[in-house]
């Protein structure tokens, strides 16, 4: 027998008993007594340092039971408990969760901006809609969220009136506004009623107040018996639900509500909302009042996901138990009774302690249940699938791996499906918030900017970006917006290109020579830059083209002159004086012909024509001419050039000088300098007086 001396603060590791100051060993091993006198020392002091900490458990989630296995869903009665159900479900699920998250993502994650035709009204209703005043970022996602889950959304708007400060672009002077500007709130739907047909969306709006303190309220400052004086005090109090609500629904008007959705959901206190704070926007429905929400066609598939969890608890549950099975004795020496019932005390005691001691007769088993079926991917997979898809509203996929060709129709239907709910929001807006805006502030709107999304692109994101790049080439797009869809600030854009055109960075950082693409095919696909970008790095002499050696024709009009140029392998025609003005301005850009400028066109034979602050003057009358584009050969000087038909010859139609850069004097100079003619009309004589 050997005998130690427990250490400084050990407890028993049995509940209720006091510690022994001595433990006795019976040591009937082979191991020297020290070994095993040190074992069982070390294994008090493990328990010394686990006491006092107390176990915790899964089975403390409010009364719902565990985190794994809830209470069942109840079966929804009604429209507005299915809307409740769907909330609880946007919270707790985590499927749906994610699909609503993932949709809001690709919904807003790109942003938006404002569109219209007054700069003015662009920058208040971009500061109007920032995080510190109308927040209409955080409204967009929250009123997607709550069309995910009711199928419709409830806005409620509040007017402040705040100061603004804006600037123009191209200018460096704030200036400043004083704004009405809402606040946008939403009303959970299924605290909303209508009151009447809605067959044709004309239904009134009625809430339901979700606490006894508003409702208690409501019914206080609705009273006919409450003084005037007390409202007043109560509408200072509180000036939202003052402004936000009406009056009372009389009892005959919600009566039949109640016996449809049941008087547990408000009883008979319903309450009249304000028409021009709250609107109302829902997915199609036809005559009923309250559209079905999307997520009603997955409750059963959410209560088999639930069952499945169920199952998954009871394996991690069975799993953490297990049996232990101890033995004494062996083939050539079986335990007898007194070993066995010597086994079973000594067993009983060790597992309170953690320790036992035997010779090489005894041996231990320890059972445990399967888990092969815990946590099946392939049966979660199938179910997650379901539901998403049901919420996205796309048809099931025949394939169970979907592979990279089924998923490109799939992407693109999801970004069709986000895009119409997207558009619903943006109508929403502004149909229903900004004409208030504009009205609230008459002195300063005439009407209100437009919302612009980006387009959504899930995949394919190569052929849309150079799809990009073709429309800016052309000049189809502004360039903020290309600057823009490539994630880049404008104003940062625009301020950091004036800083390196300042300091001379854009002389030093410039591209090396790339030819011009050839006129013979389009721009988008020749091997060379655009019109107008740098054709040559800094410092190098123009390198123009031969100079026209052979005369192909000459007639009224300017002479017309060919050569074969290498570089393109092909001949060029062009009129000598339009190639010795383009090659006199090395800077020049093309771009699009303006509808001004083509009606100047049609009109012009060989008088010149005023049009506000450009004077147009055509040359080259006898030539007729296709595929016009204009040449900006400087600021406020353009020559508009077309092919002759007939040999396809690049020739000048028309010029055009813009004030004040231009007068009409300098205009004349150039065109006789250029040796064009310039005819001014005729103006009539005044007749004489009789």
């Amino acid at each position: 027998m050997t005998e130690i001396i427990l250490p400084d603060g050990v407890e028993s590791p049995v509940p209720n008993e006091p510690v022994p100051d001595r433990v006795v060993i019976d040591n009937r091993t082979e191991a020297p007594d020290e070994i095993v006198q040190q074992a069982v020392e070390d294994m008090f002091v493990e328990h010394a340092s686990m006491s006092g900490i107390e176990r915790t458990t899964f089975q403390t989630y409010a009364a719902e039971g565990s985190l794994l296995a809830r209470r069942k869903y109840q079966t929804p009665a009604n429209v507005i408990e299915e809307m409740k159900l769907a909330r609880s479900l946007a919270e707790r699920d985590d499927d749906v969760a994610a699909v609503i998250g993932e949709l809001t993502a690709i919904a807003f994650g790109e942003g938006f901006q404002h569109q219209g035709d007054d700069e003015a009204t662009v920058e208040l209703f971009c500061e109007m809609s920032k995080a510190n005043r109308m927040a209409l970022g955080m409204a967009f996602q929250e009123m997607y969220r709550e069309l995910l889950i009711t199928s419709q959304m409830n806005t409620a708007i509040l007017f402040t009136r705040e100061k603004v400060d804006y600037t123009l672009q191209g200018s460096e002077r704030r200036l400043s506004k004083s704004l009405a500007i809402p606040l946008i709130g939403i009303l959970h739907a299924e605290n909303v009623r209508v009151i009447g047909n809605d067959m044709f969306r004309t239904g009134q709006l009625a809430y339901i107040p979700d606490t006894d303190k508003l409702r208690m309220w409501l019914n206080k400052f609705f009273d006919p018996i409450t003084p005037p004086a007390v409202k007043a005090k109560m509408g200072q109090e509180d000036r939202v639900s003052a402004n936000l609500f009406t009056g009372k629904v009389p009892d005959a008007l919600i009566r039949d509500d109640i016996q449809v959705y049941g008087s547990r959901y408000g009883g008979i206190d319903c309450f009249f909302l304000n028409e021009k704070m709250v609107h109302r926007t829902t997915f199609a429905k036809g005559q009923w009042k309250y559209p079905r929400p999307l997520l009603t066609r997955d409750f059963s598939l959410l209560e088999a996901k639930r069952l499945l969890n169920i199952m998954d608890y009871a394996l991690l549950q069975g799993g953490s138990n297990f049996i232990v099975v101890a033995k004494k004795g062996s083939d050539q020496r079986p335990a007898v009774k007194e070993e066995i019932i010597n086994l079973q005390n000594v067993v009983r005691t060790a597992s309170k302690t953690g320790v036992i001691v035997g010779d090489h007769r005894l041996s231990f088993e320890v059972i445990t249940p399967k888990m092969e079926a815990l946590l099946a991917p392939e049966k979660r997979r199938l179910l997650g699938r379901k539901i998403v898809q049901a919420m996205l509203r796309v048809s099931e996929n025949a394939q169970e791996q979907v592979a990279r060709s089924g998923m490109d129709p799939e992407l693109e239907i999801k970004a069709r499906v986000v895009t119409a709910d997207r558009q619903m929001i943006k109508d929403h807006i502004e149909d229903l918030i900004y004409p208030e805006i504009v009205k609230r502030n008459p002195n300063v709107f005439k009407e209100a900017a437009c919302i612009a999304f980006p387009k959504i692109v899930l995949q394919g994101t190569e052929f849309f970006t150079d799809y990009m790049l073709k429309l800016r080439d052309r000049g189809d797009i502004p360039r903020k917006w290309a600057v823009e869809y490539a994630g880049f600030d404008f104003d940062a854009a625009v301020d950091q290109r004036k800083l390196e055109l300042a300091s001379g960075a854009d002389e030093v950082l410039q591209p090396a020579a790339v030819p011009f693409s050839g006129p013979g095919g389009p721009q988008d696909n020749g091997p060379g830059r655009p019109p107008g970008s740098p054709d040559k790095p800094p410092g190098t002499p123009p390198a123009g083209p031969e100079r026209p050696r052979q005369v192909i024709q000459r007639n009224p009009g300017e002479t017309i002159k060919a050569w074969f140029e290498e570089e393109l392998d092909m001949v060029v025609r062009m009129g000598e004086s339009t190639y010795a003005i383009l090659d006199q301005y090395e800077n020049r850009d093309i771009g699009r012909v303006t509808r001004t400028e083509y009606e100047a066109l049609e009109l012009a034979d060989e008088e010149v024509i005023q049009r506000g602050a450009v004077l147009y003057v055509p040359v080259n009358p006898t030539f007729e001419v296709t595929g016009v584009k204009a040449v900006r050969l400087r600021e406020g000087l353009s020559m508009l050039i077309g092919e002759r038909v007939g040999d396809k010859a690049l020739v000048a139609k028309m010029f055009c000088f813009r004030s004040p850069e231009f007068t009409e004097l300098m205009a004349e100079d150039l065109v006789l300098r250029w040796g064009y003619k310039m005819k001014r009309p005729e103006v009539p004589e005044p007749e004489p007086e009789e």
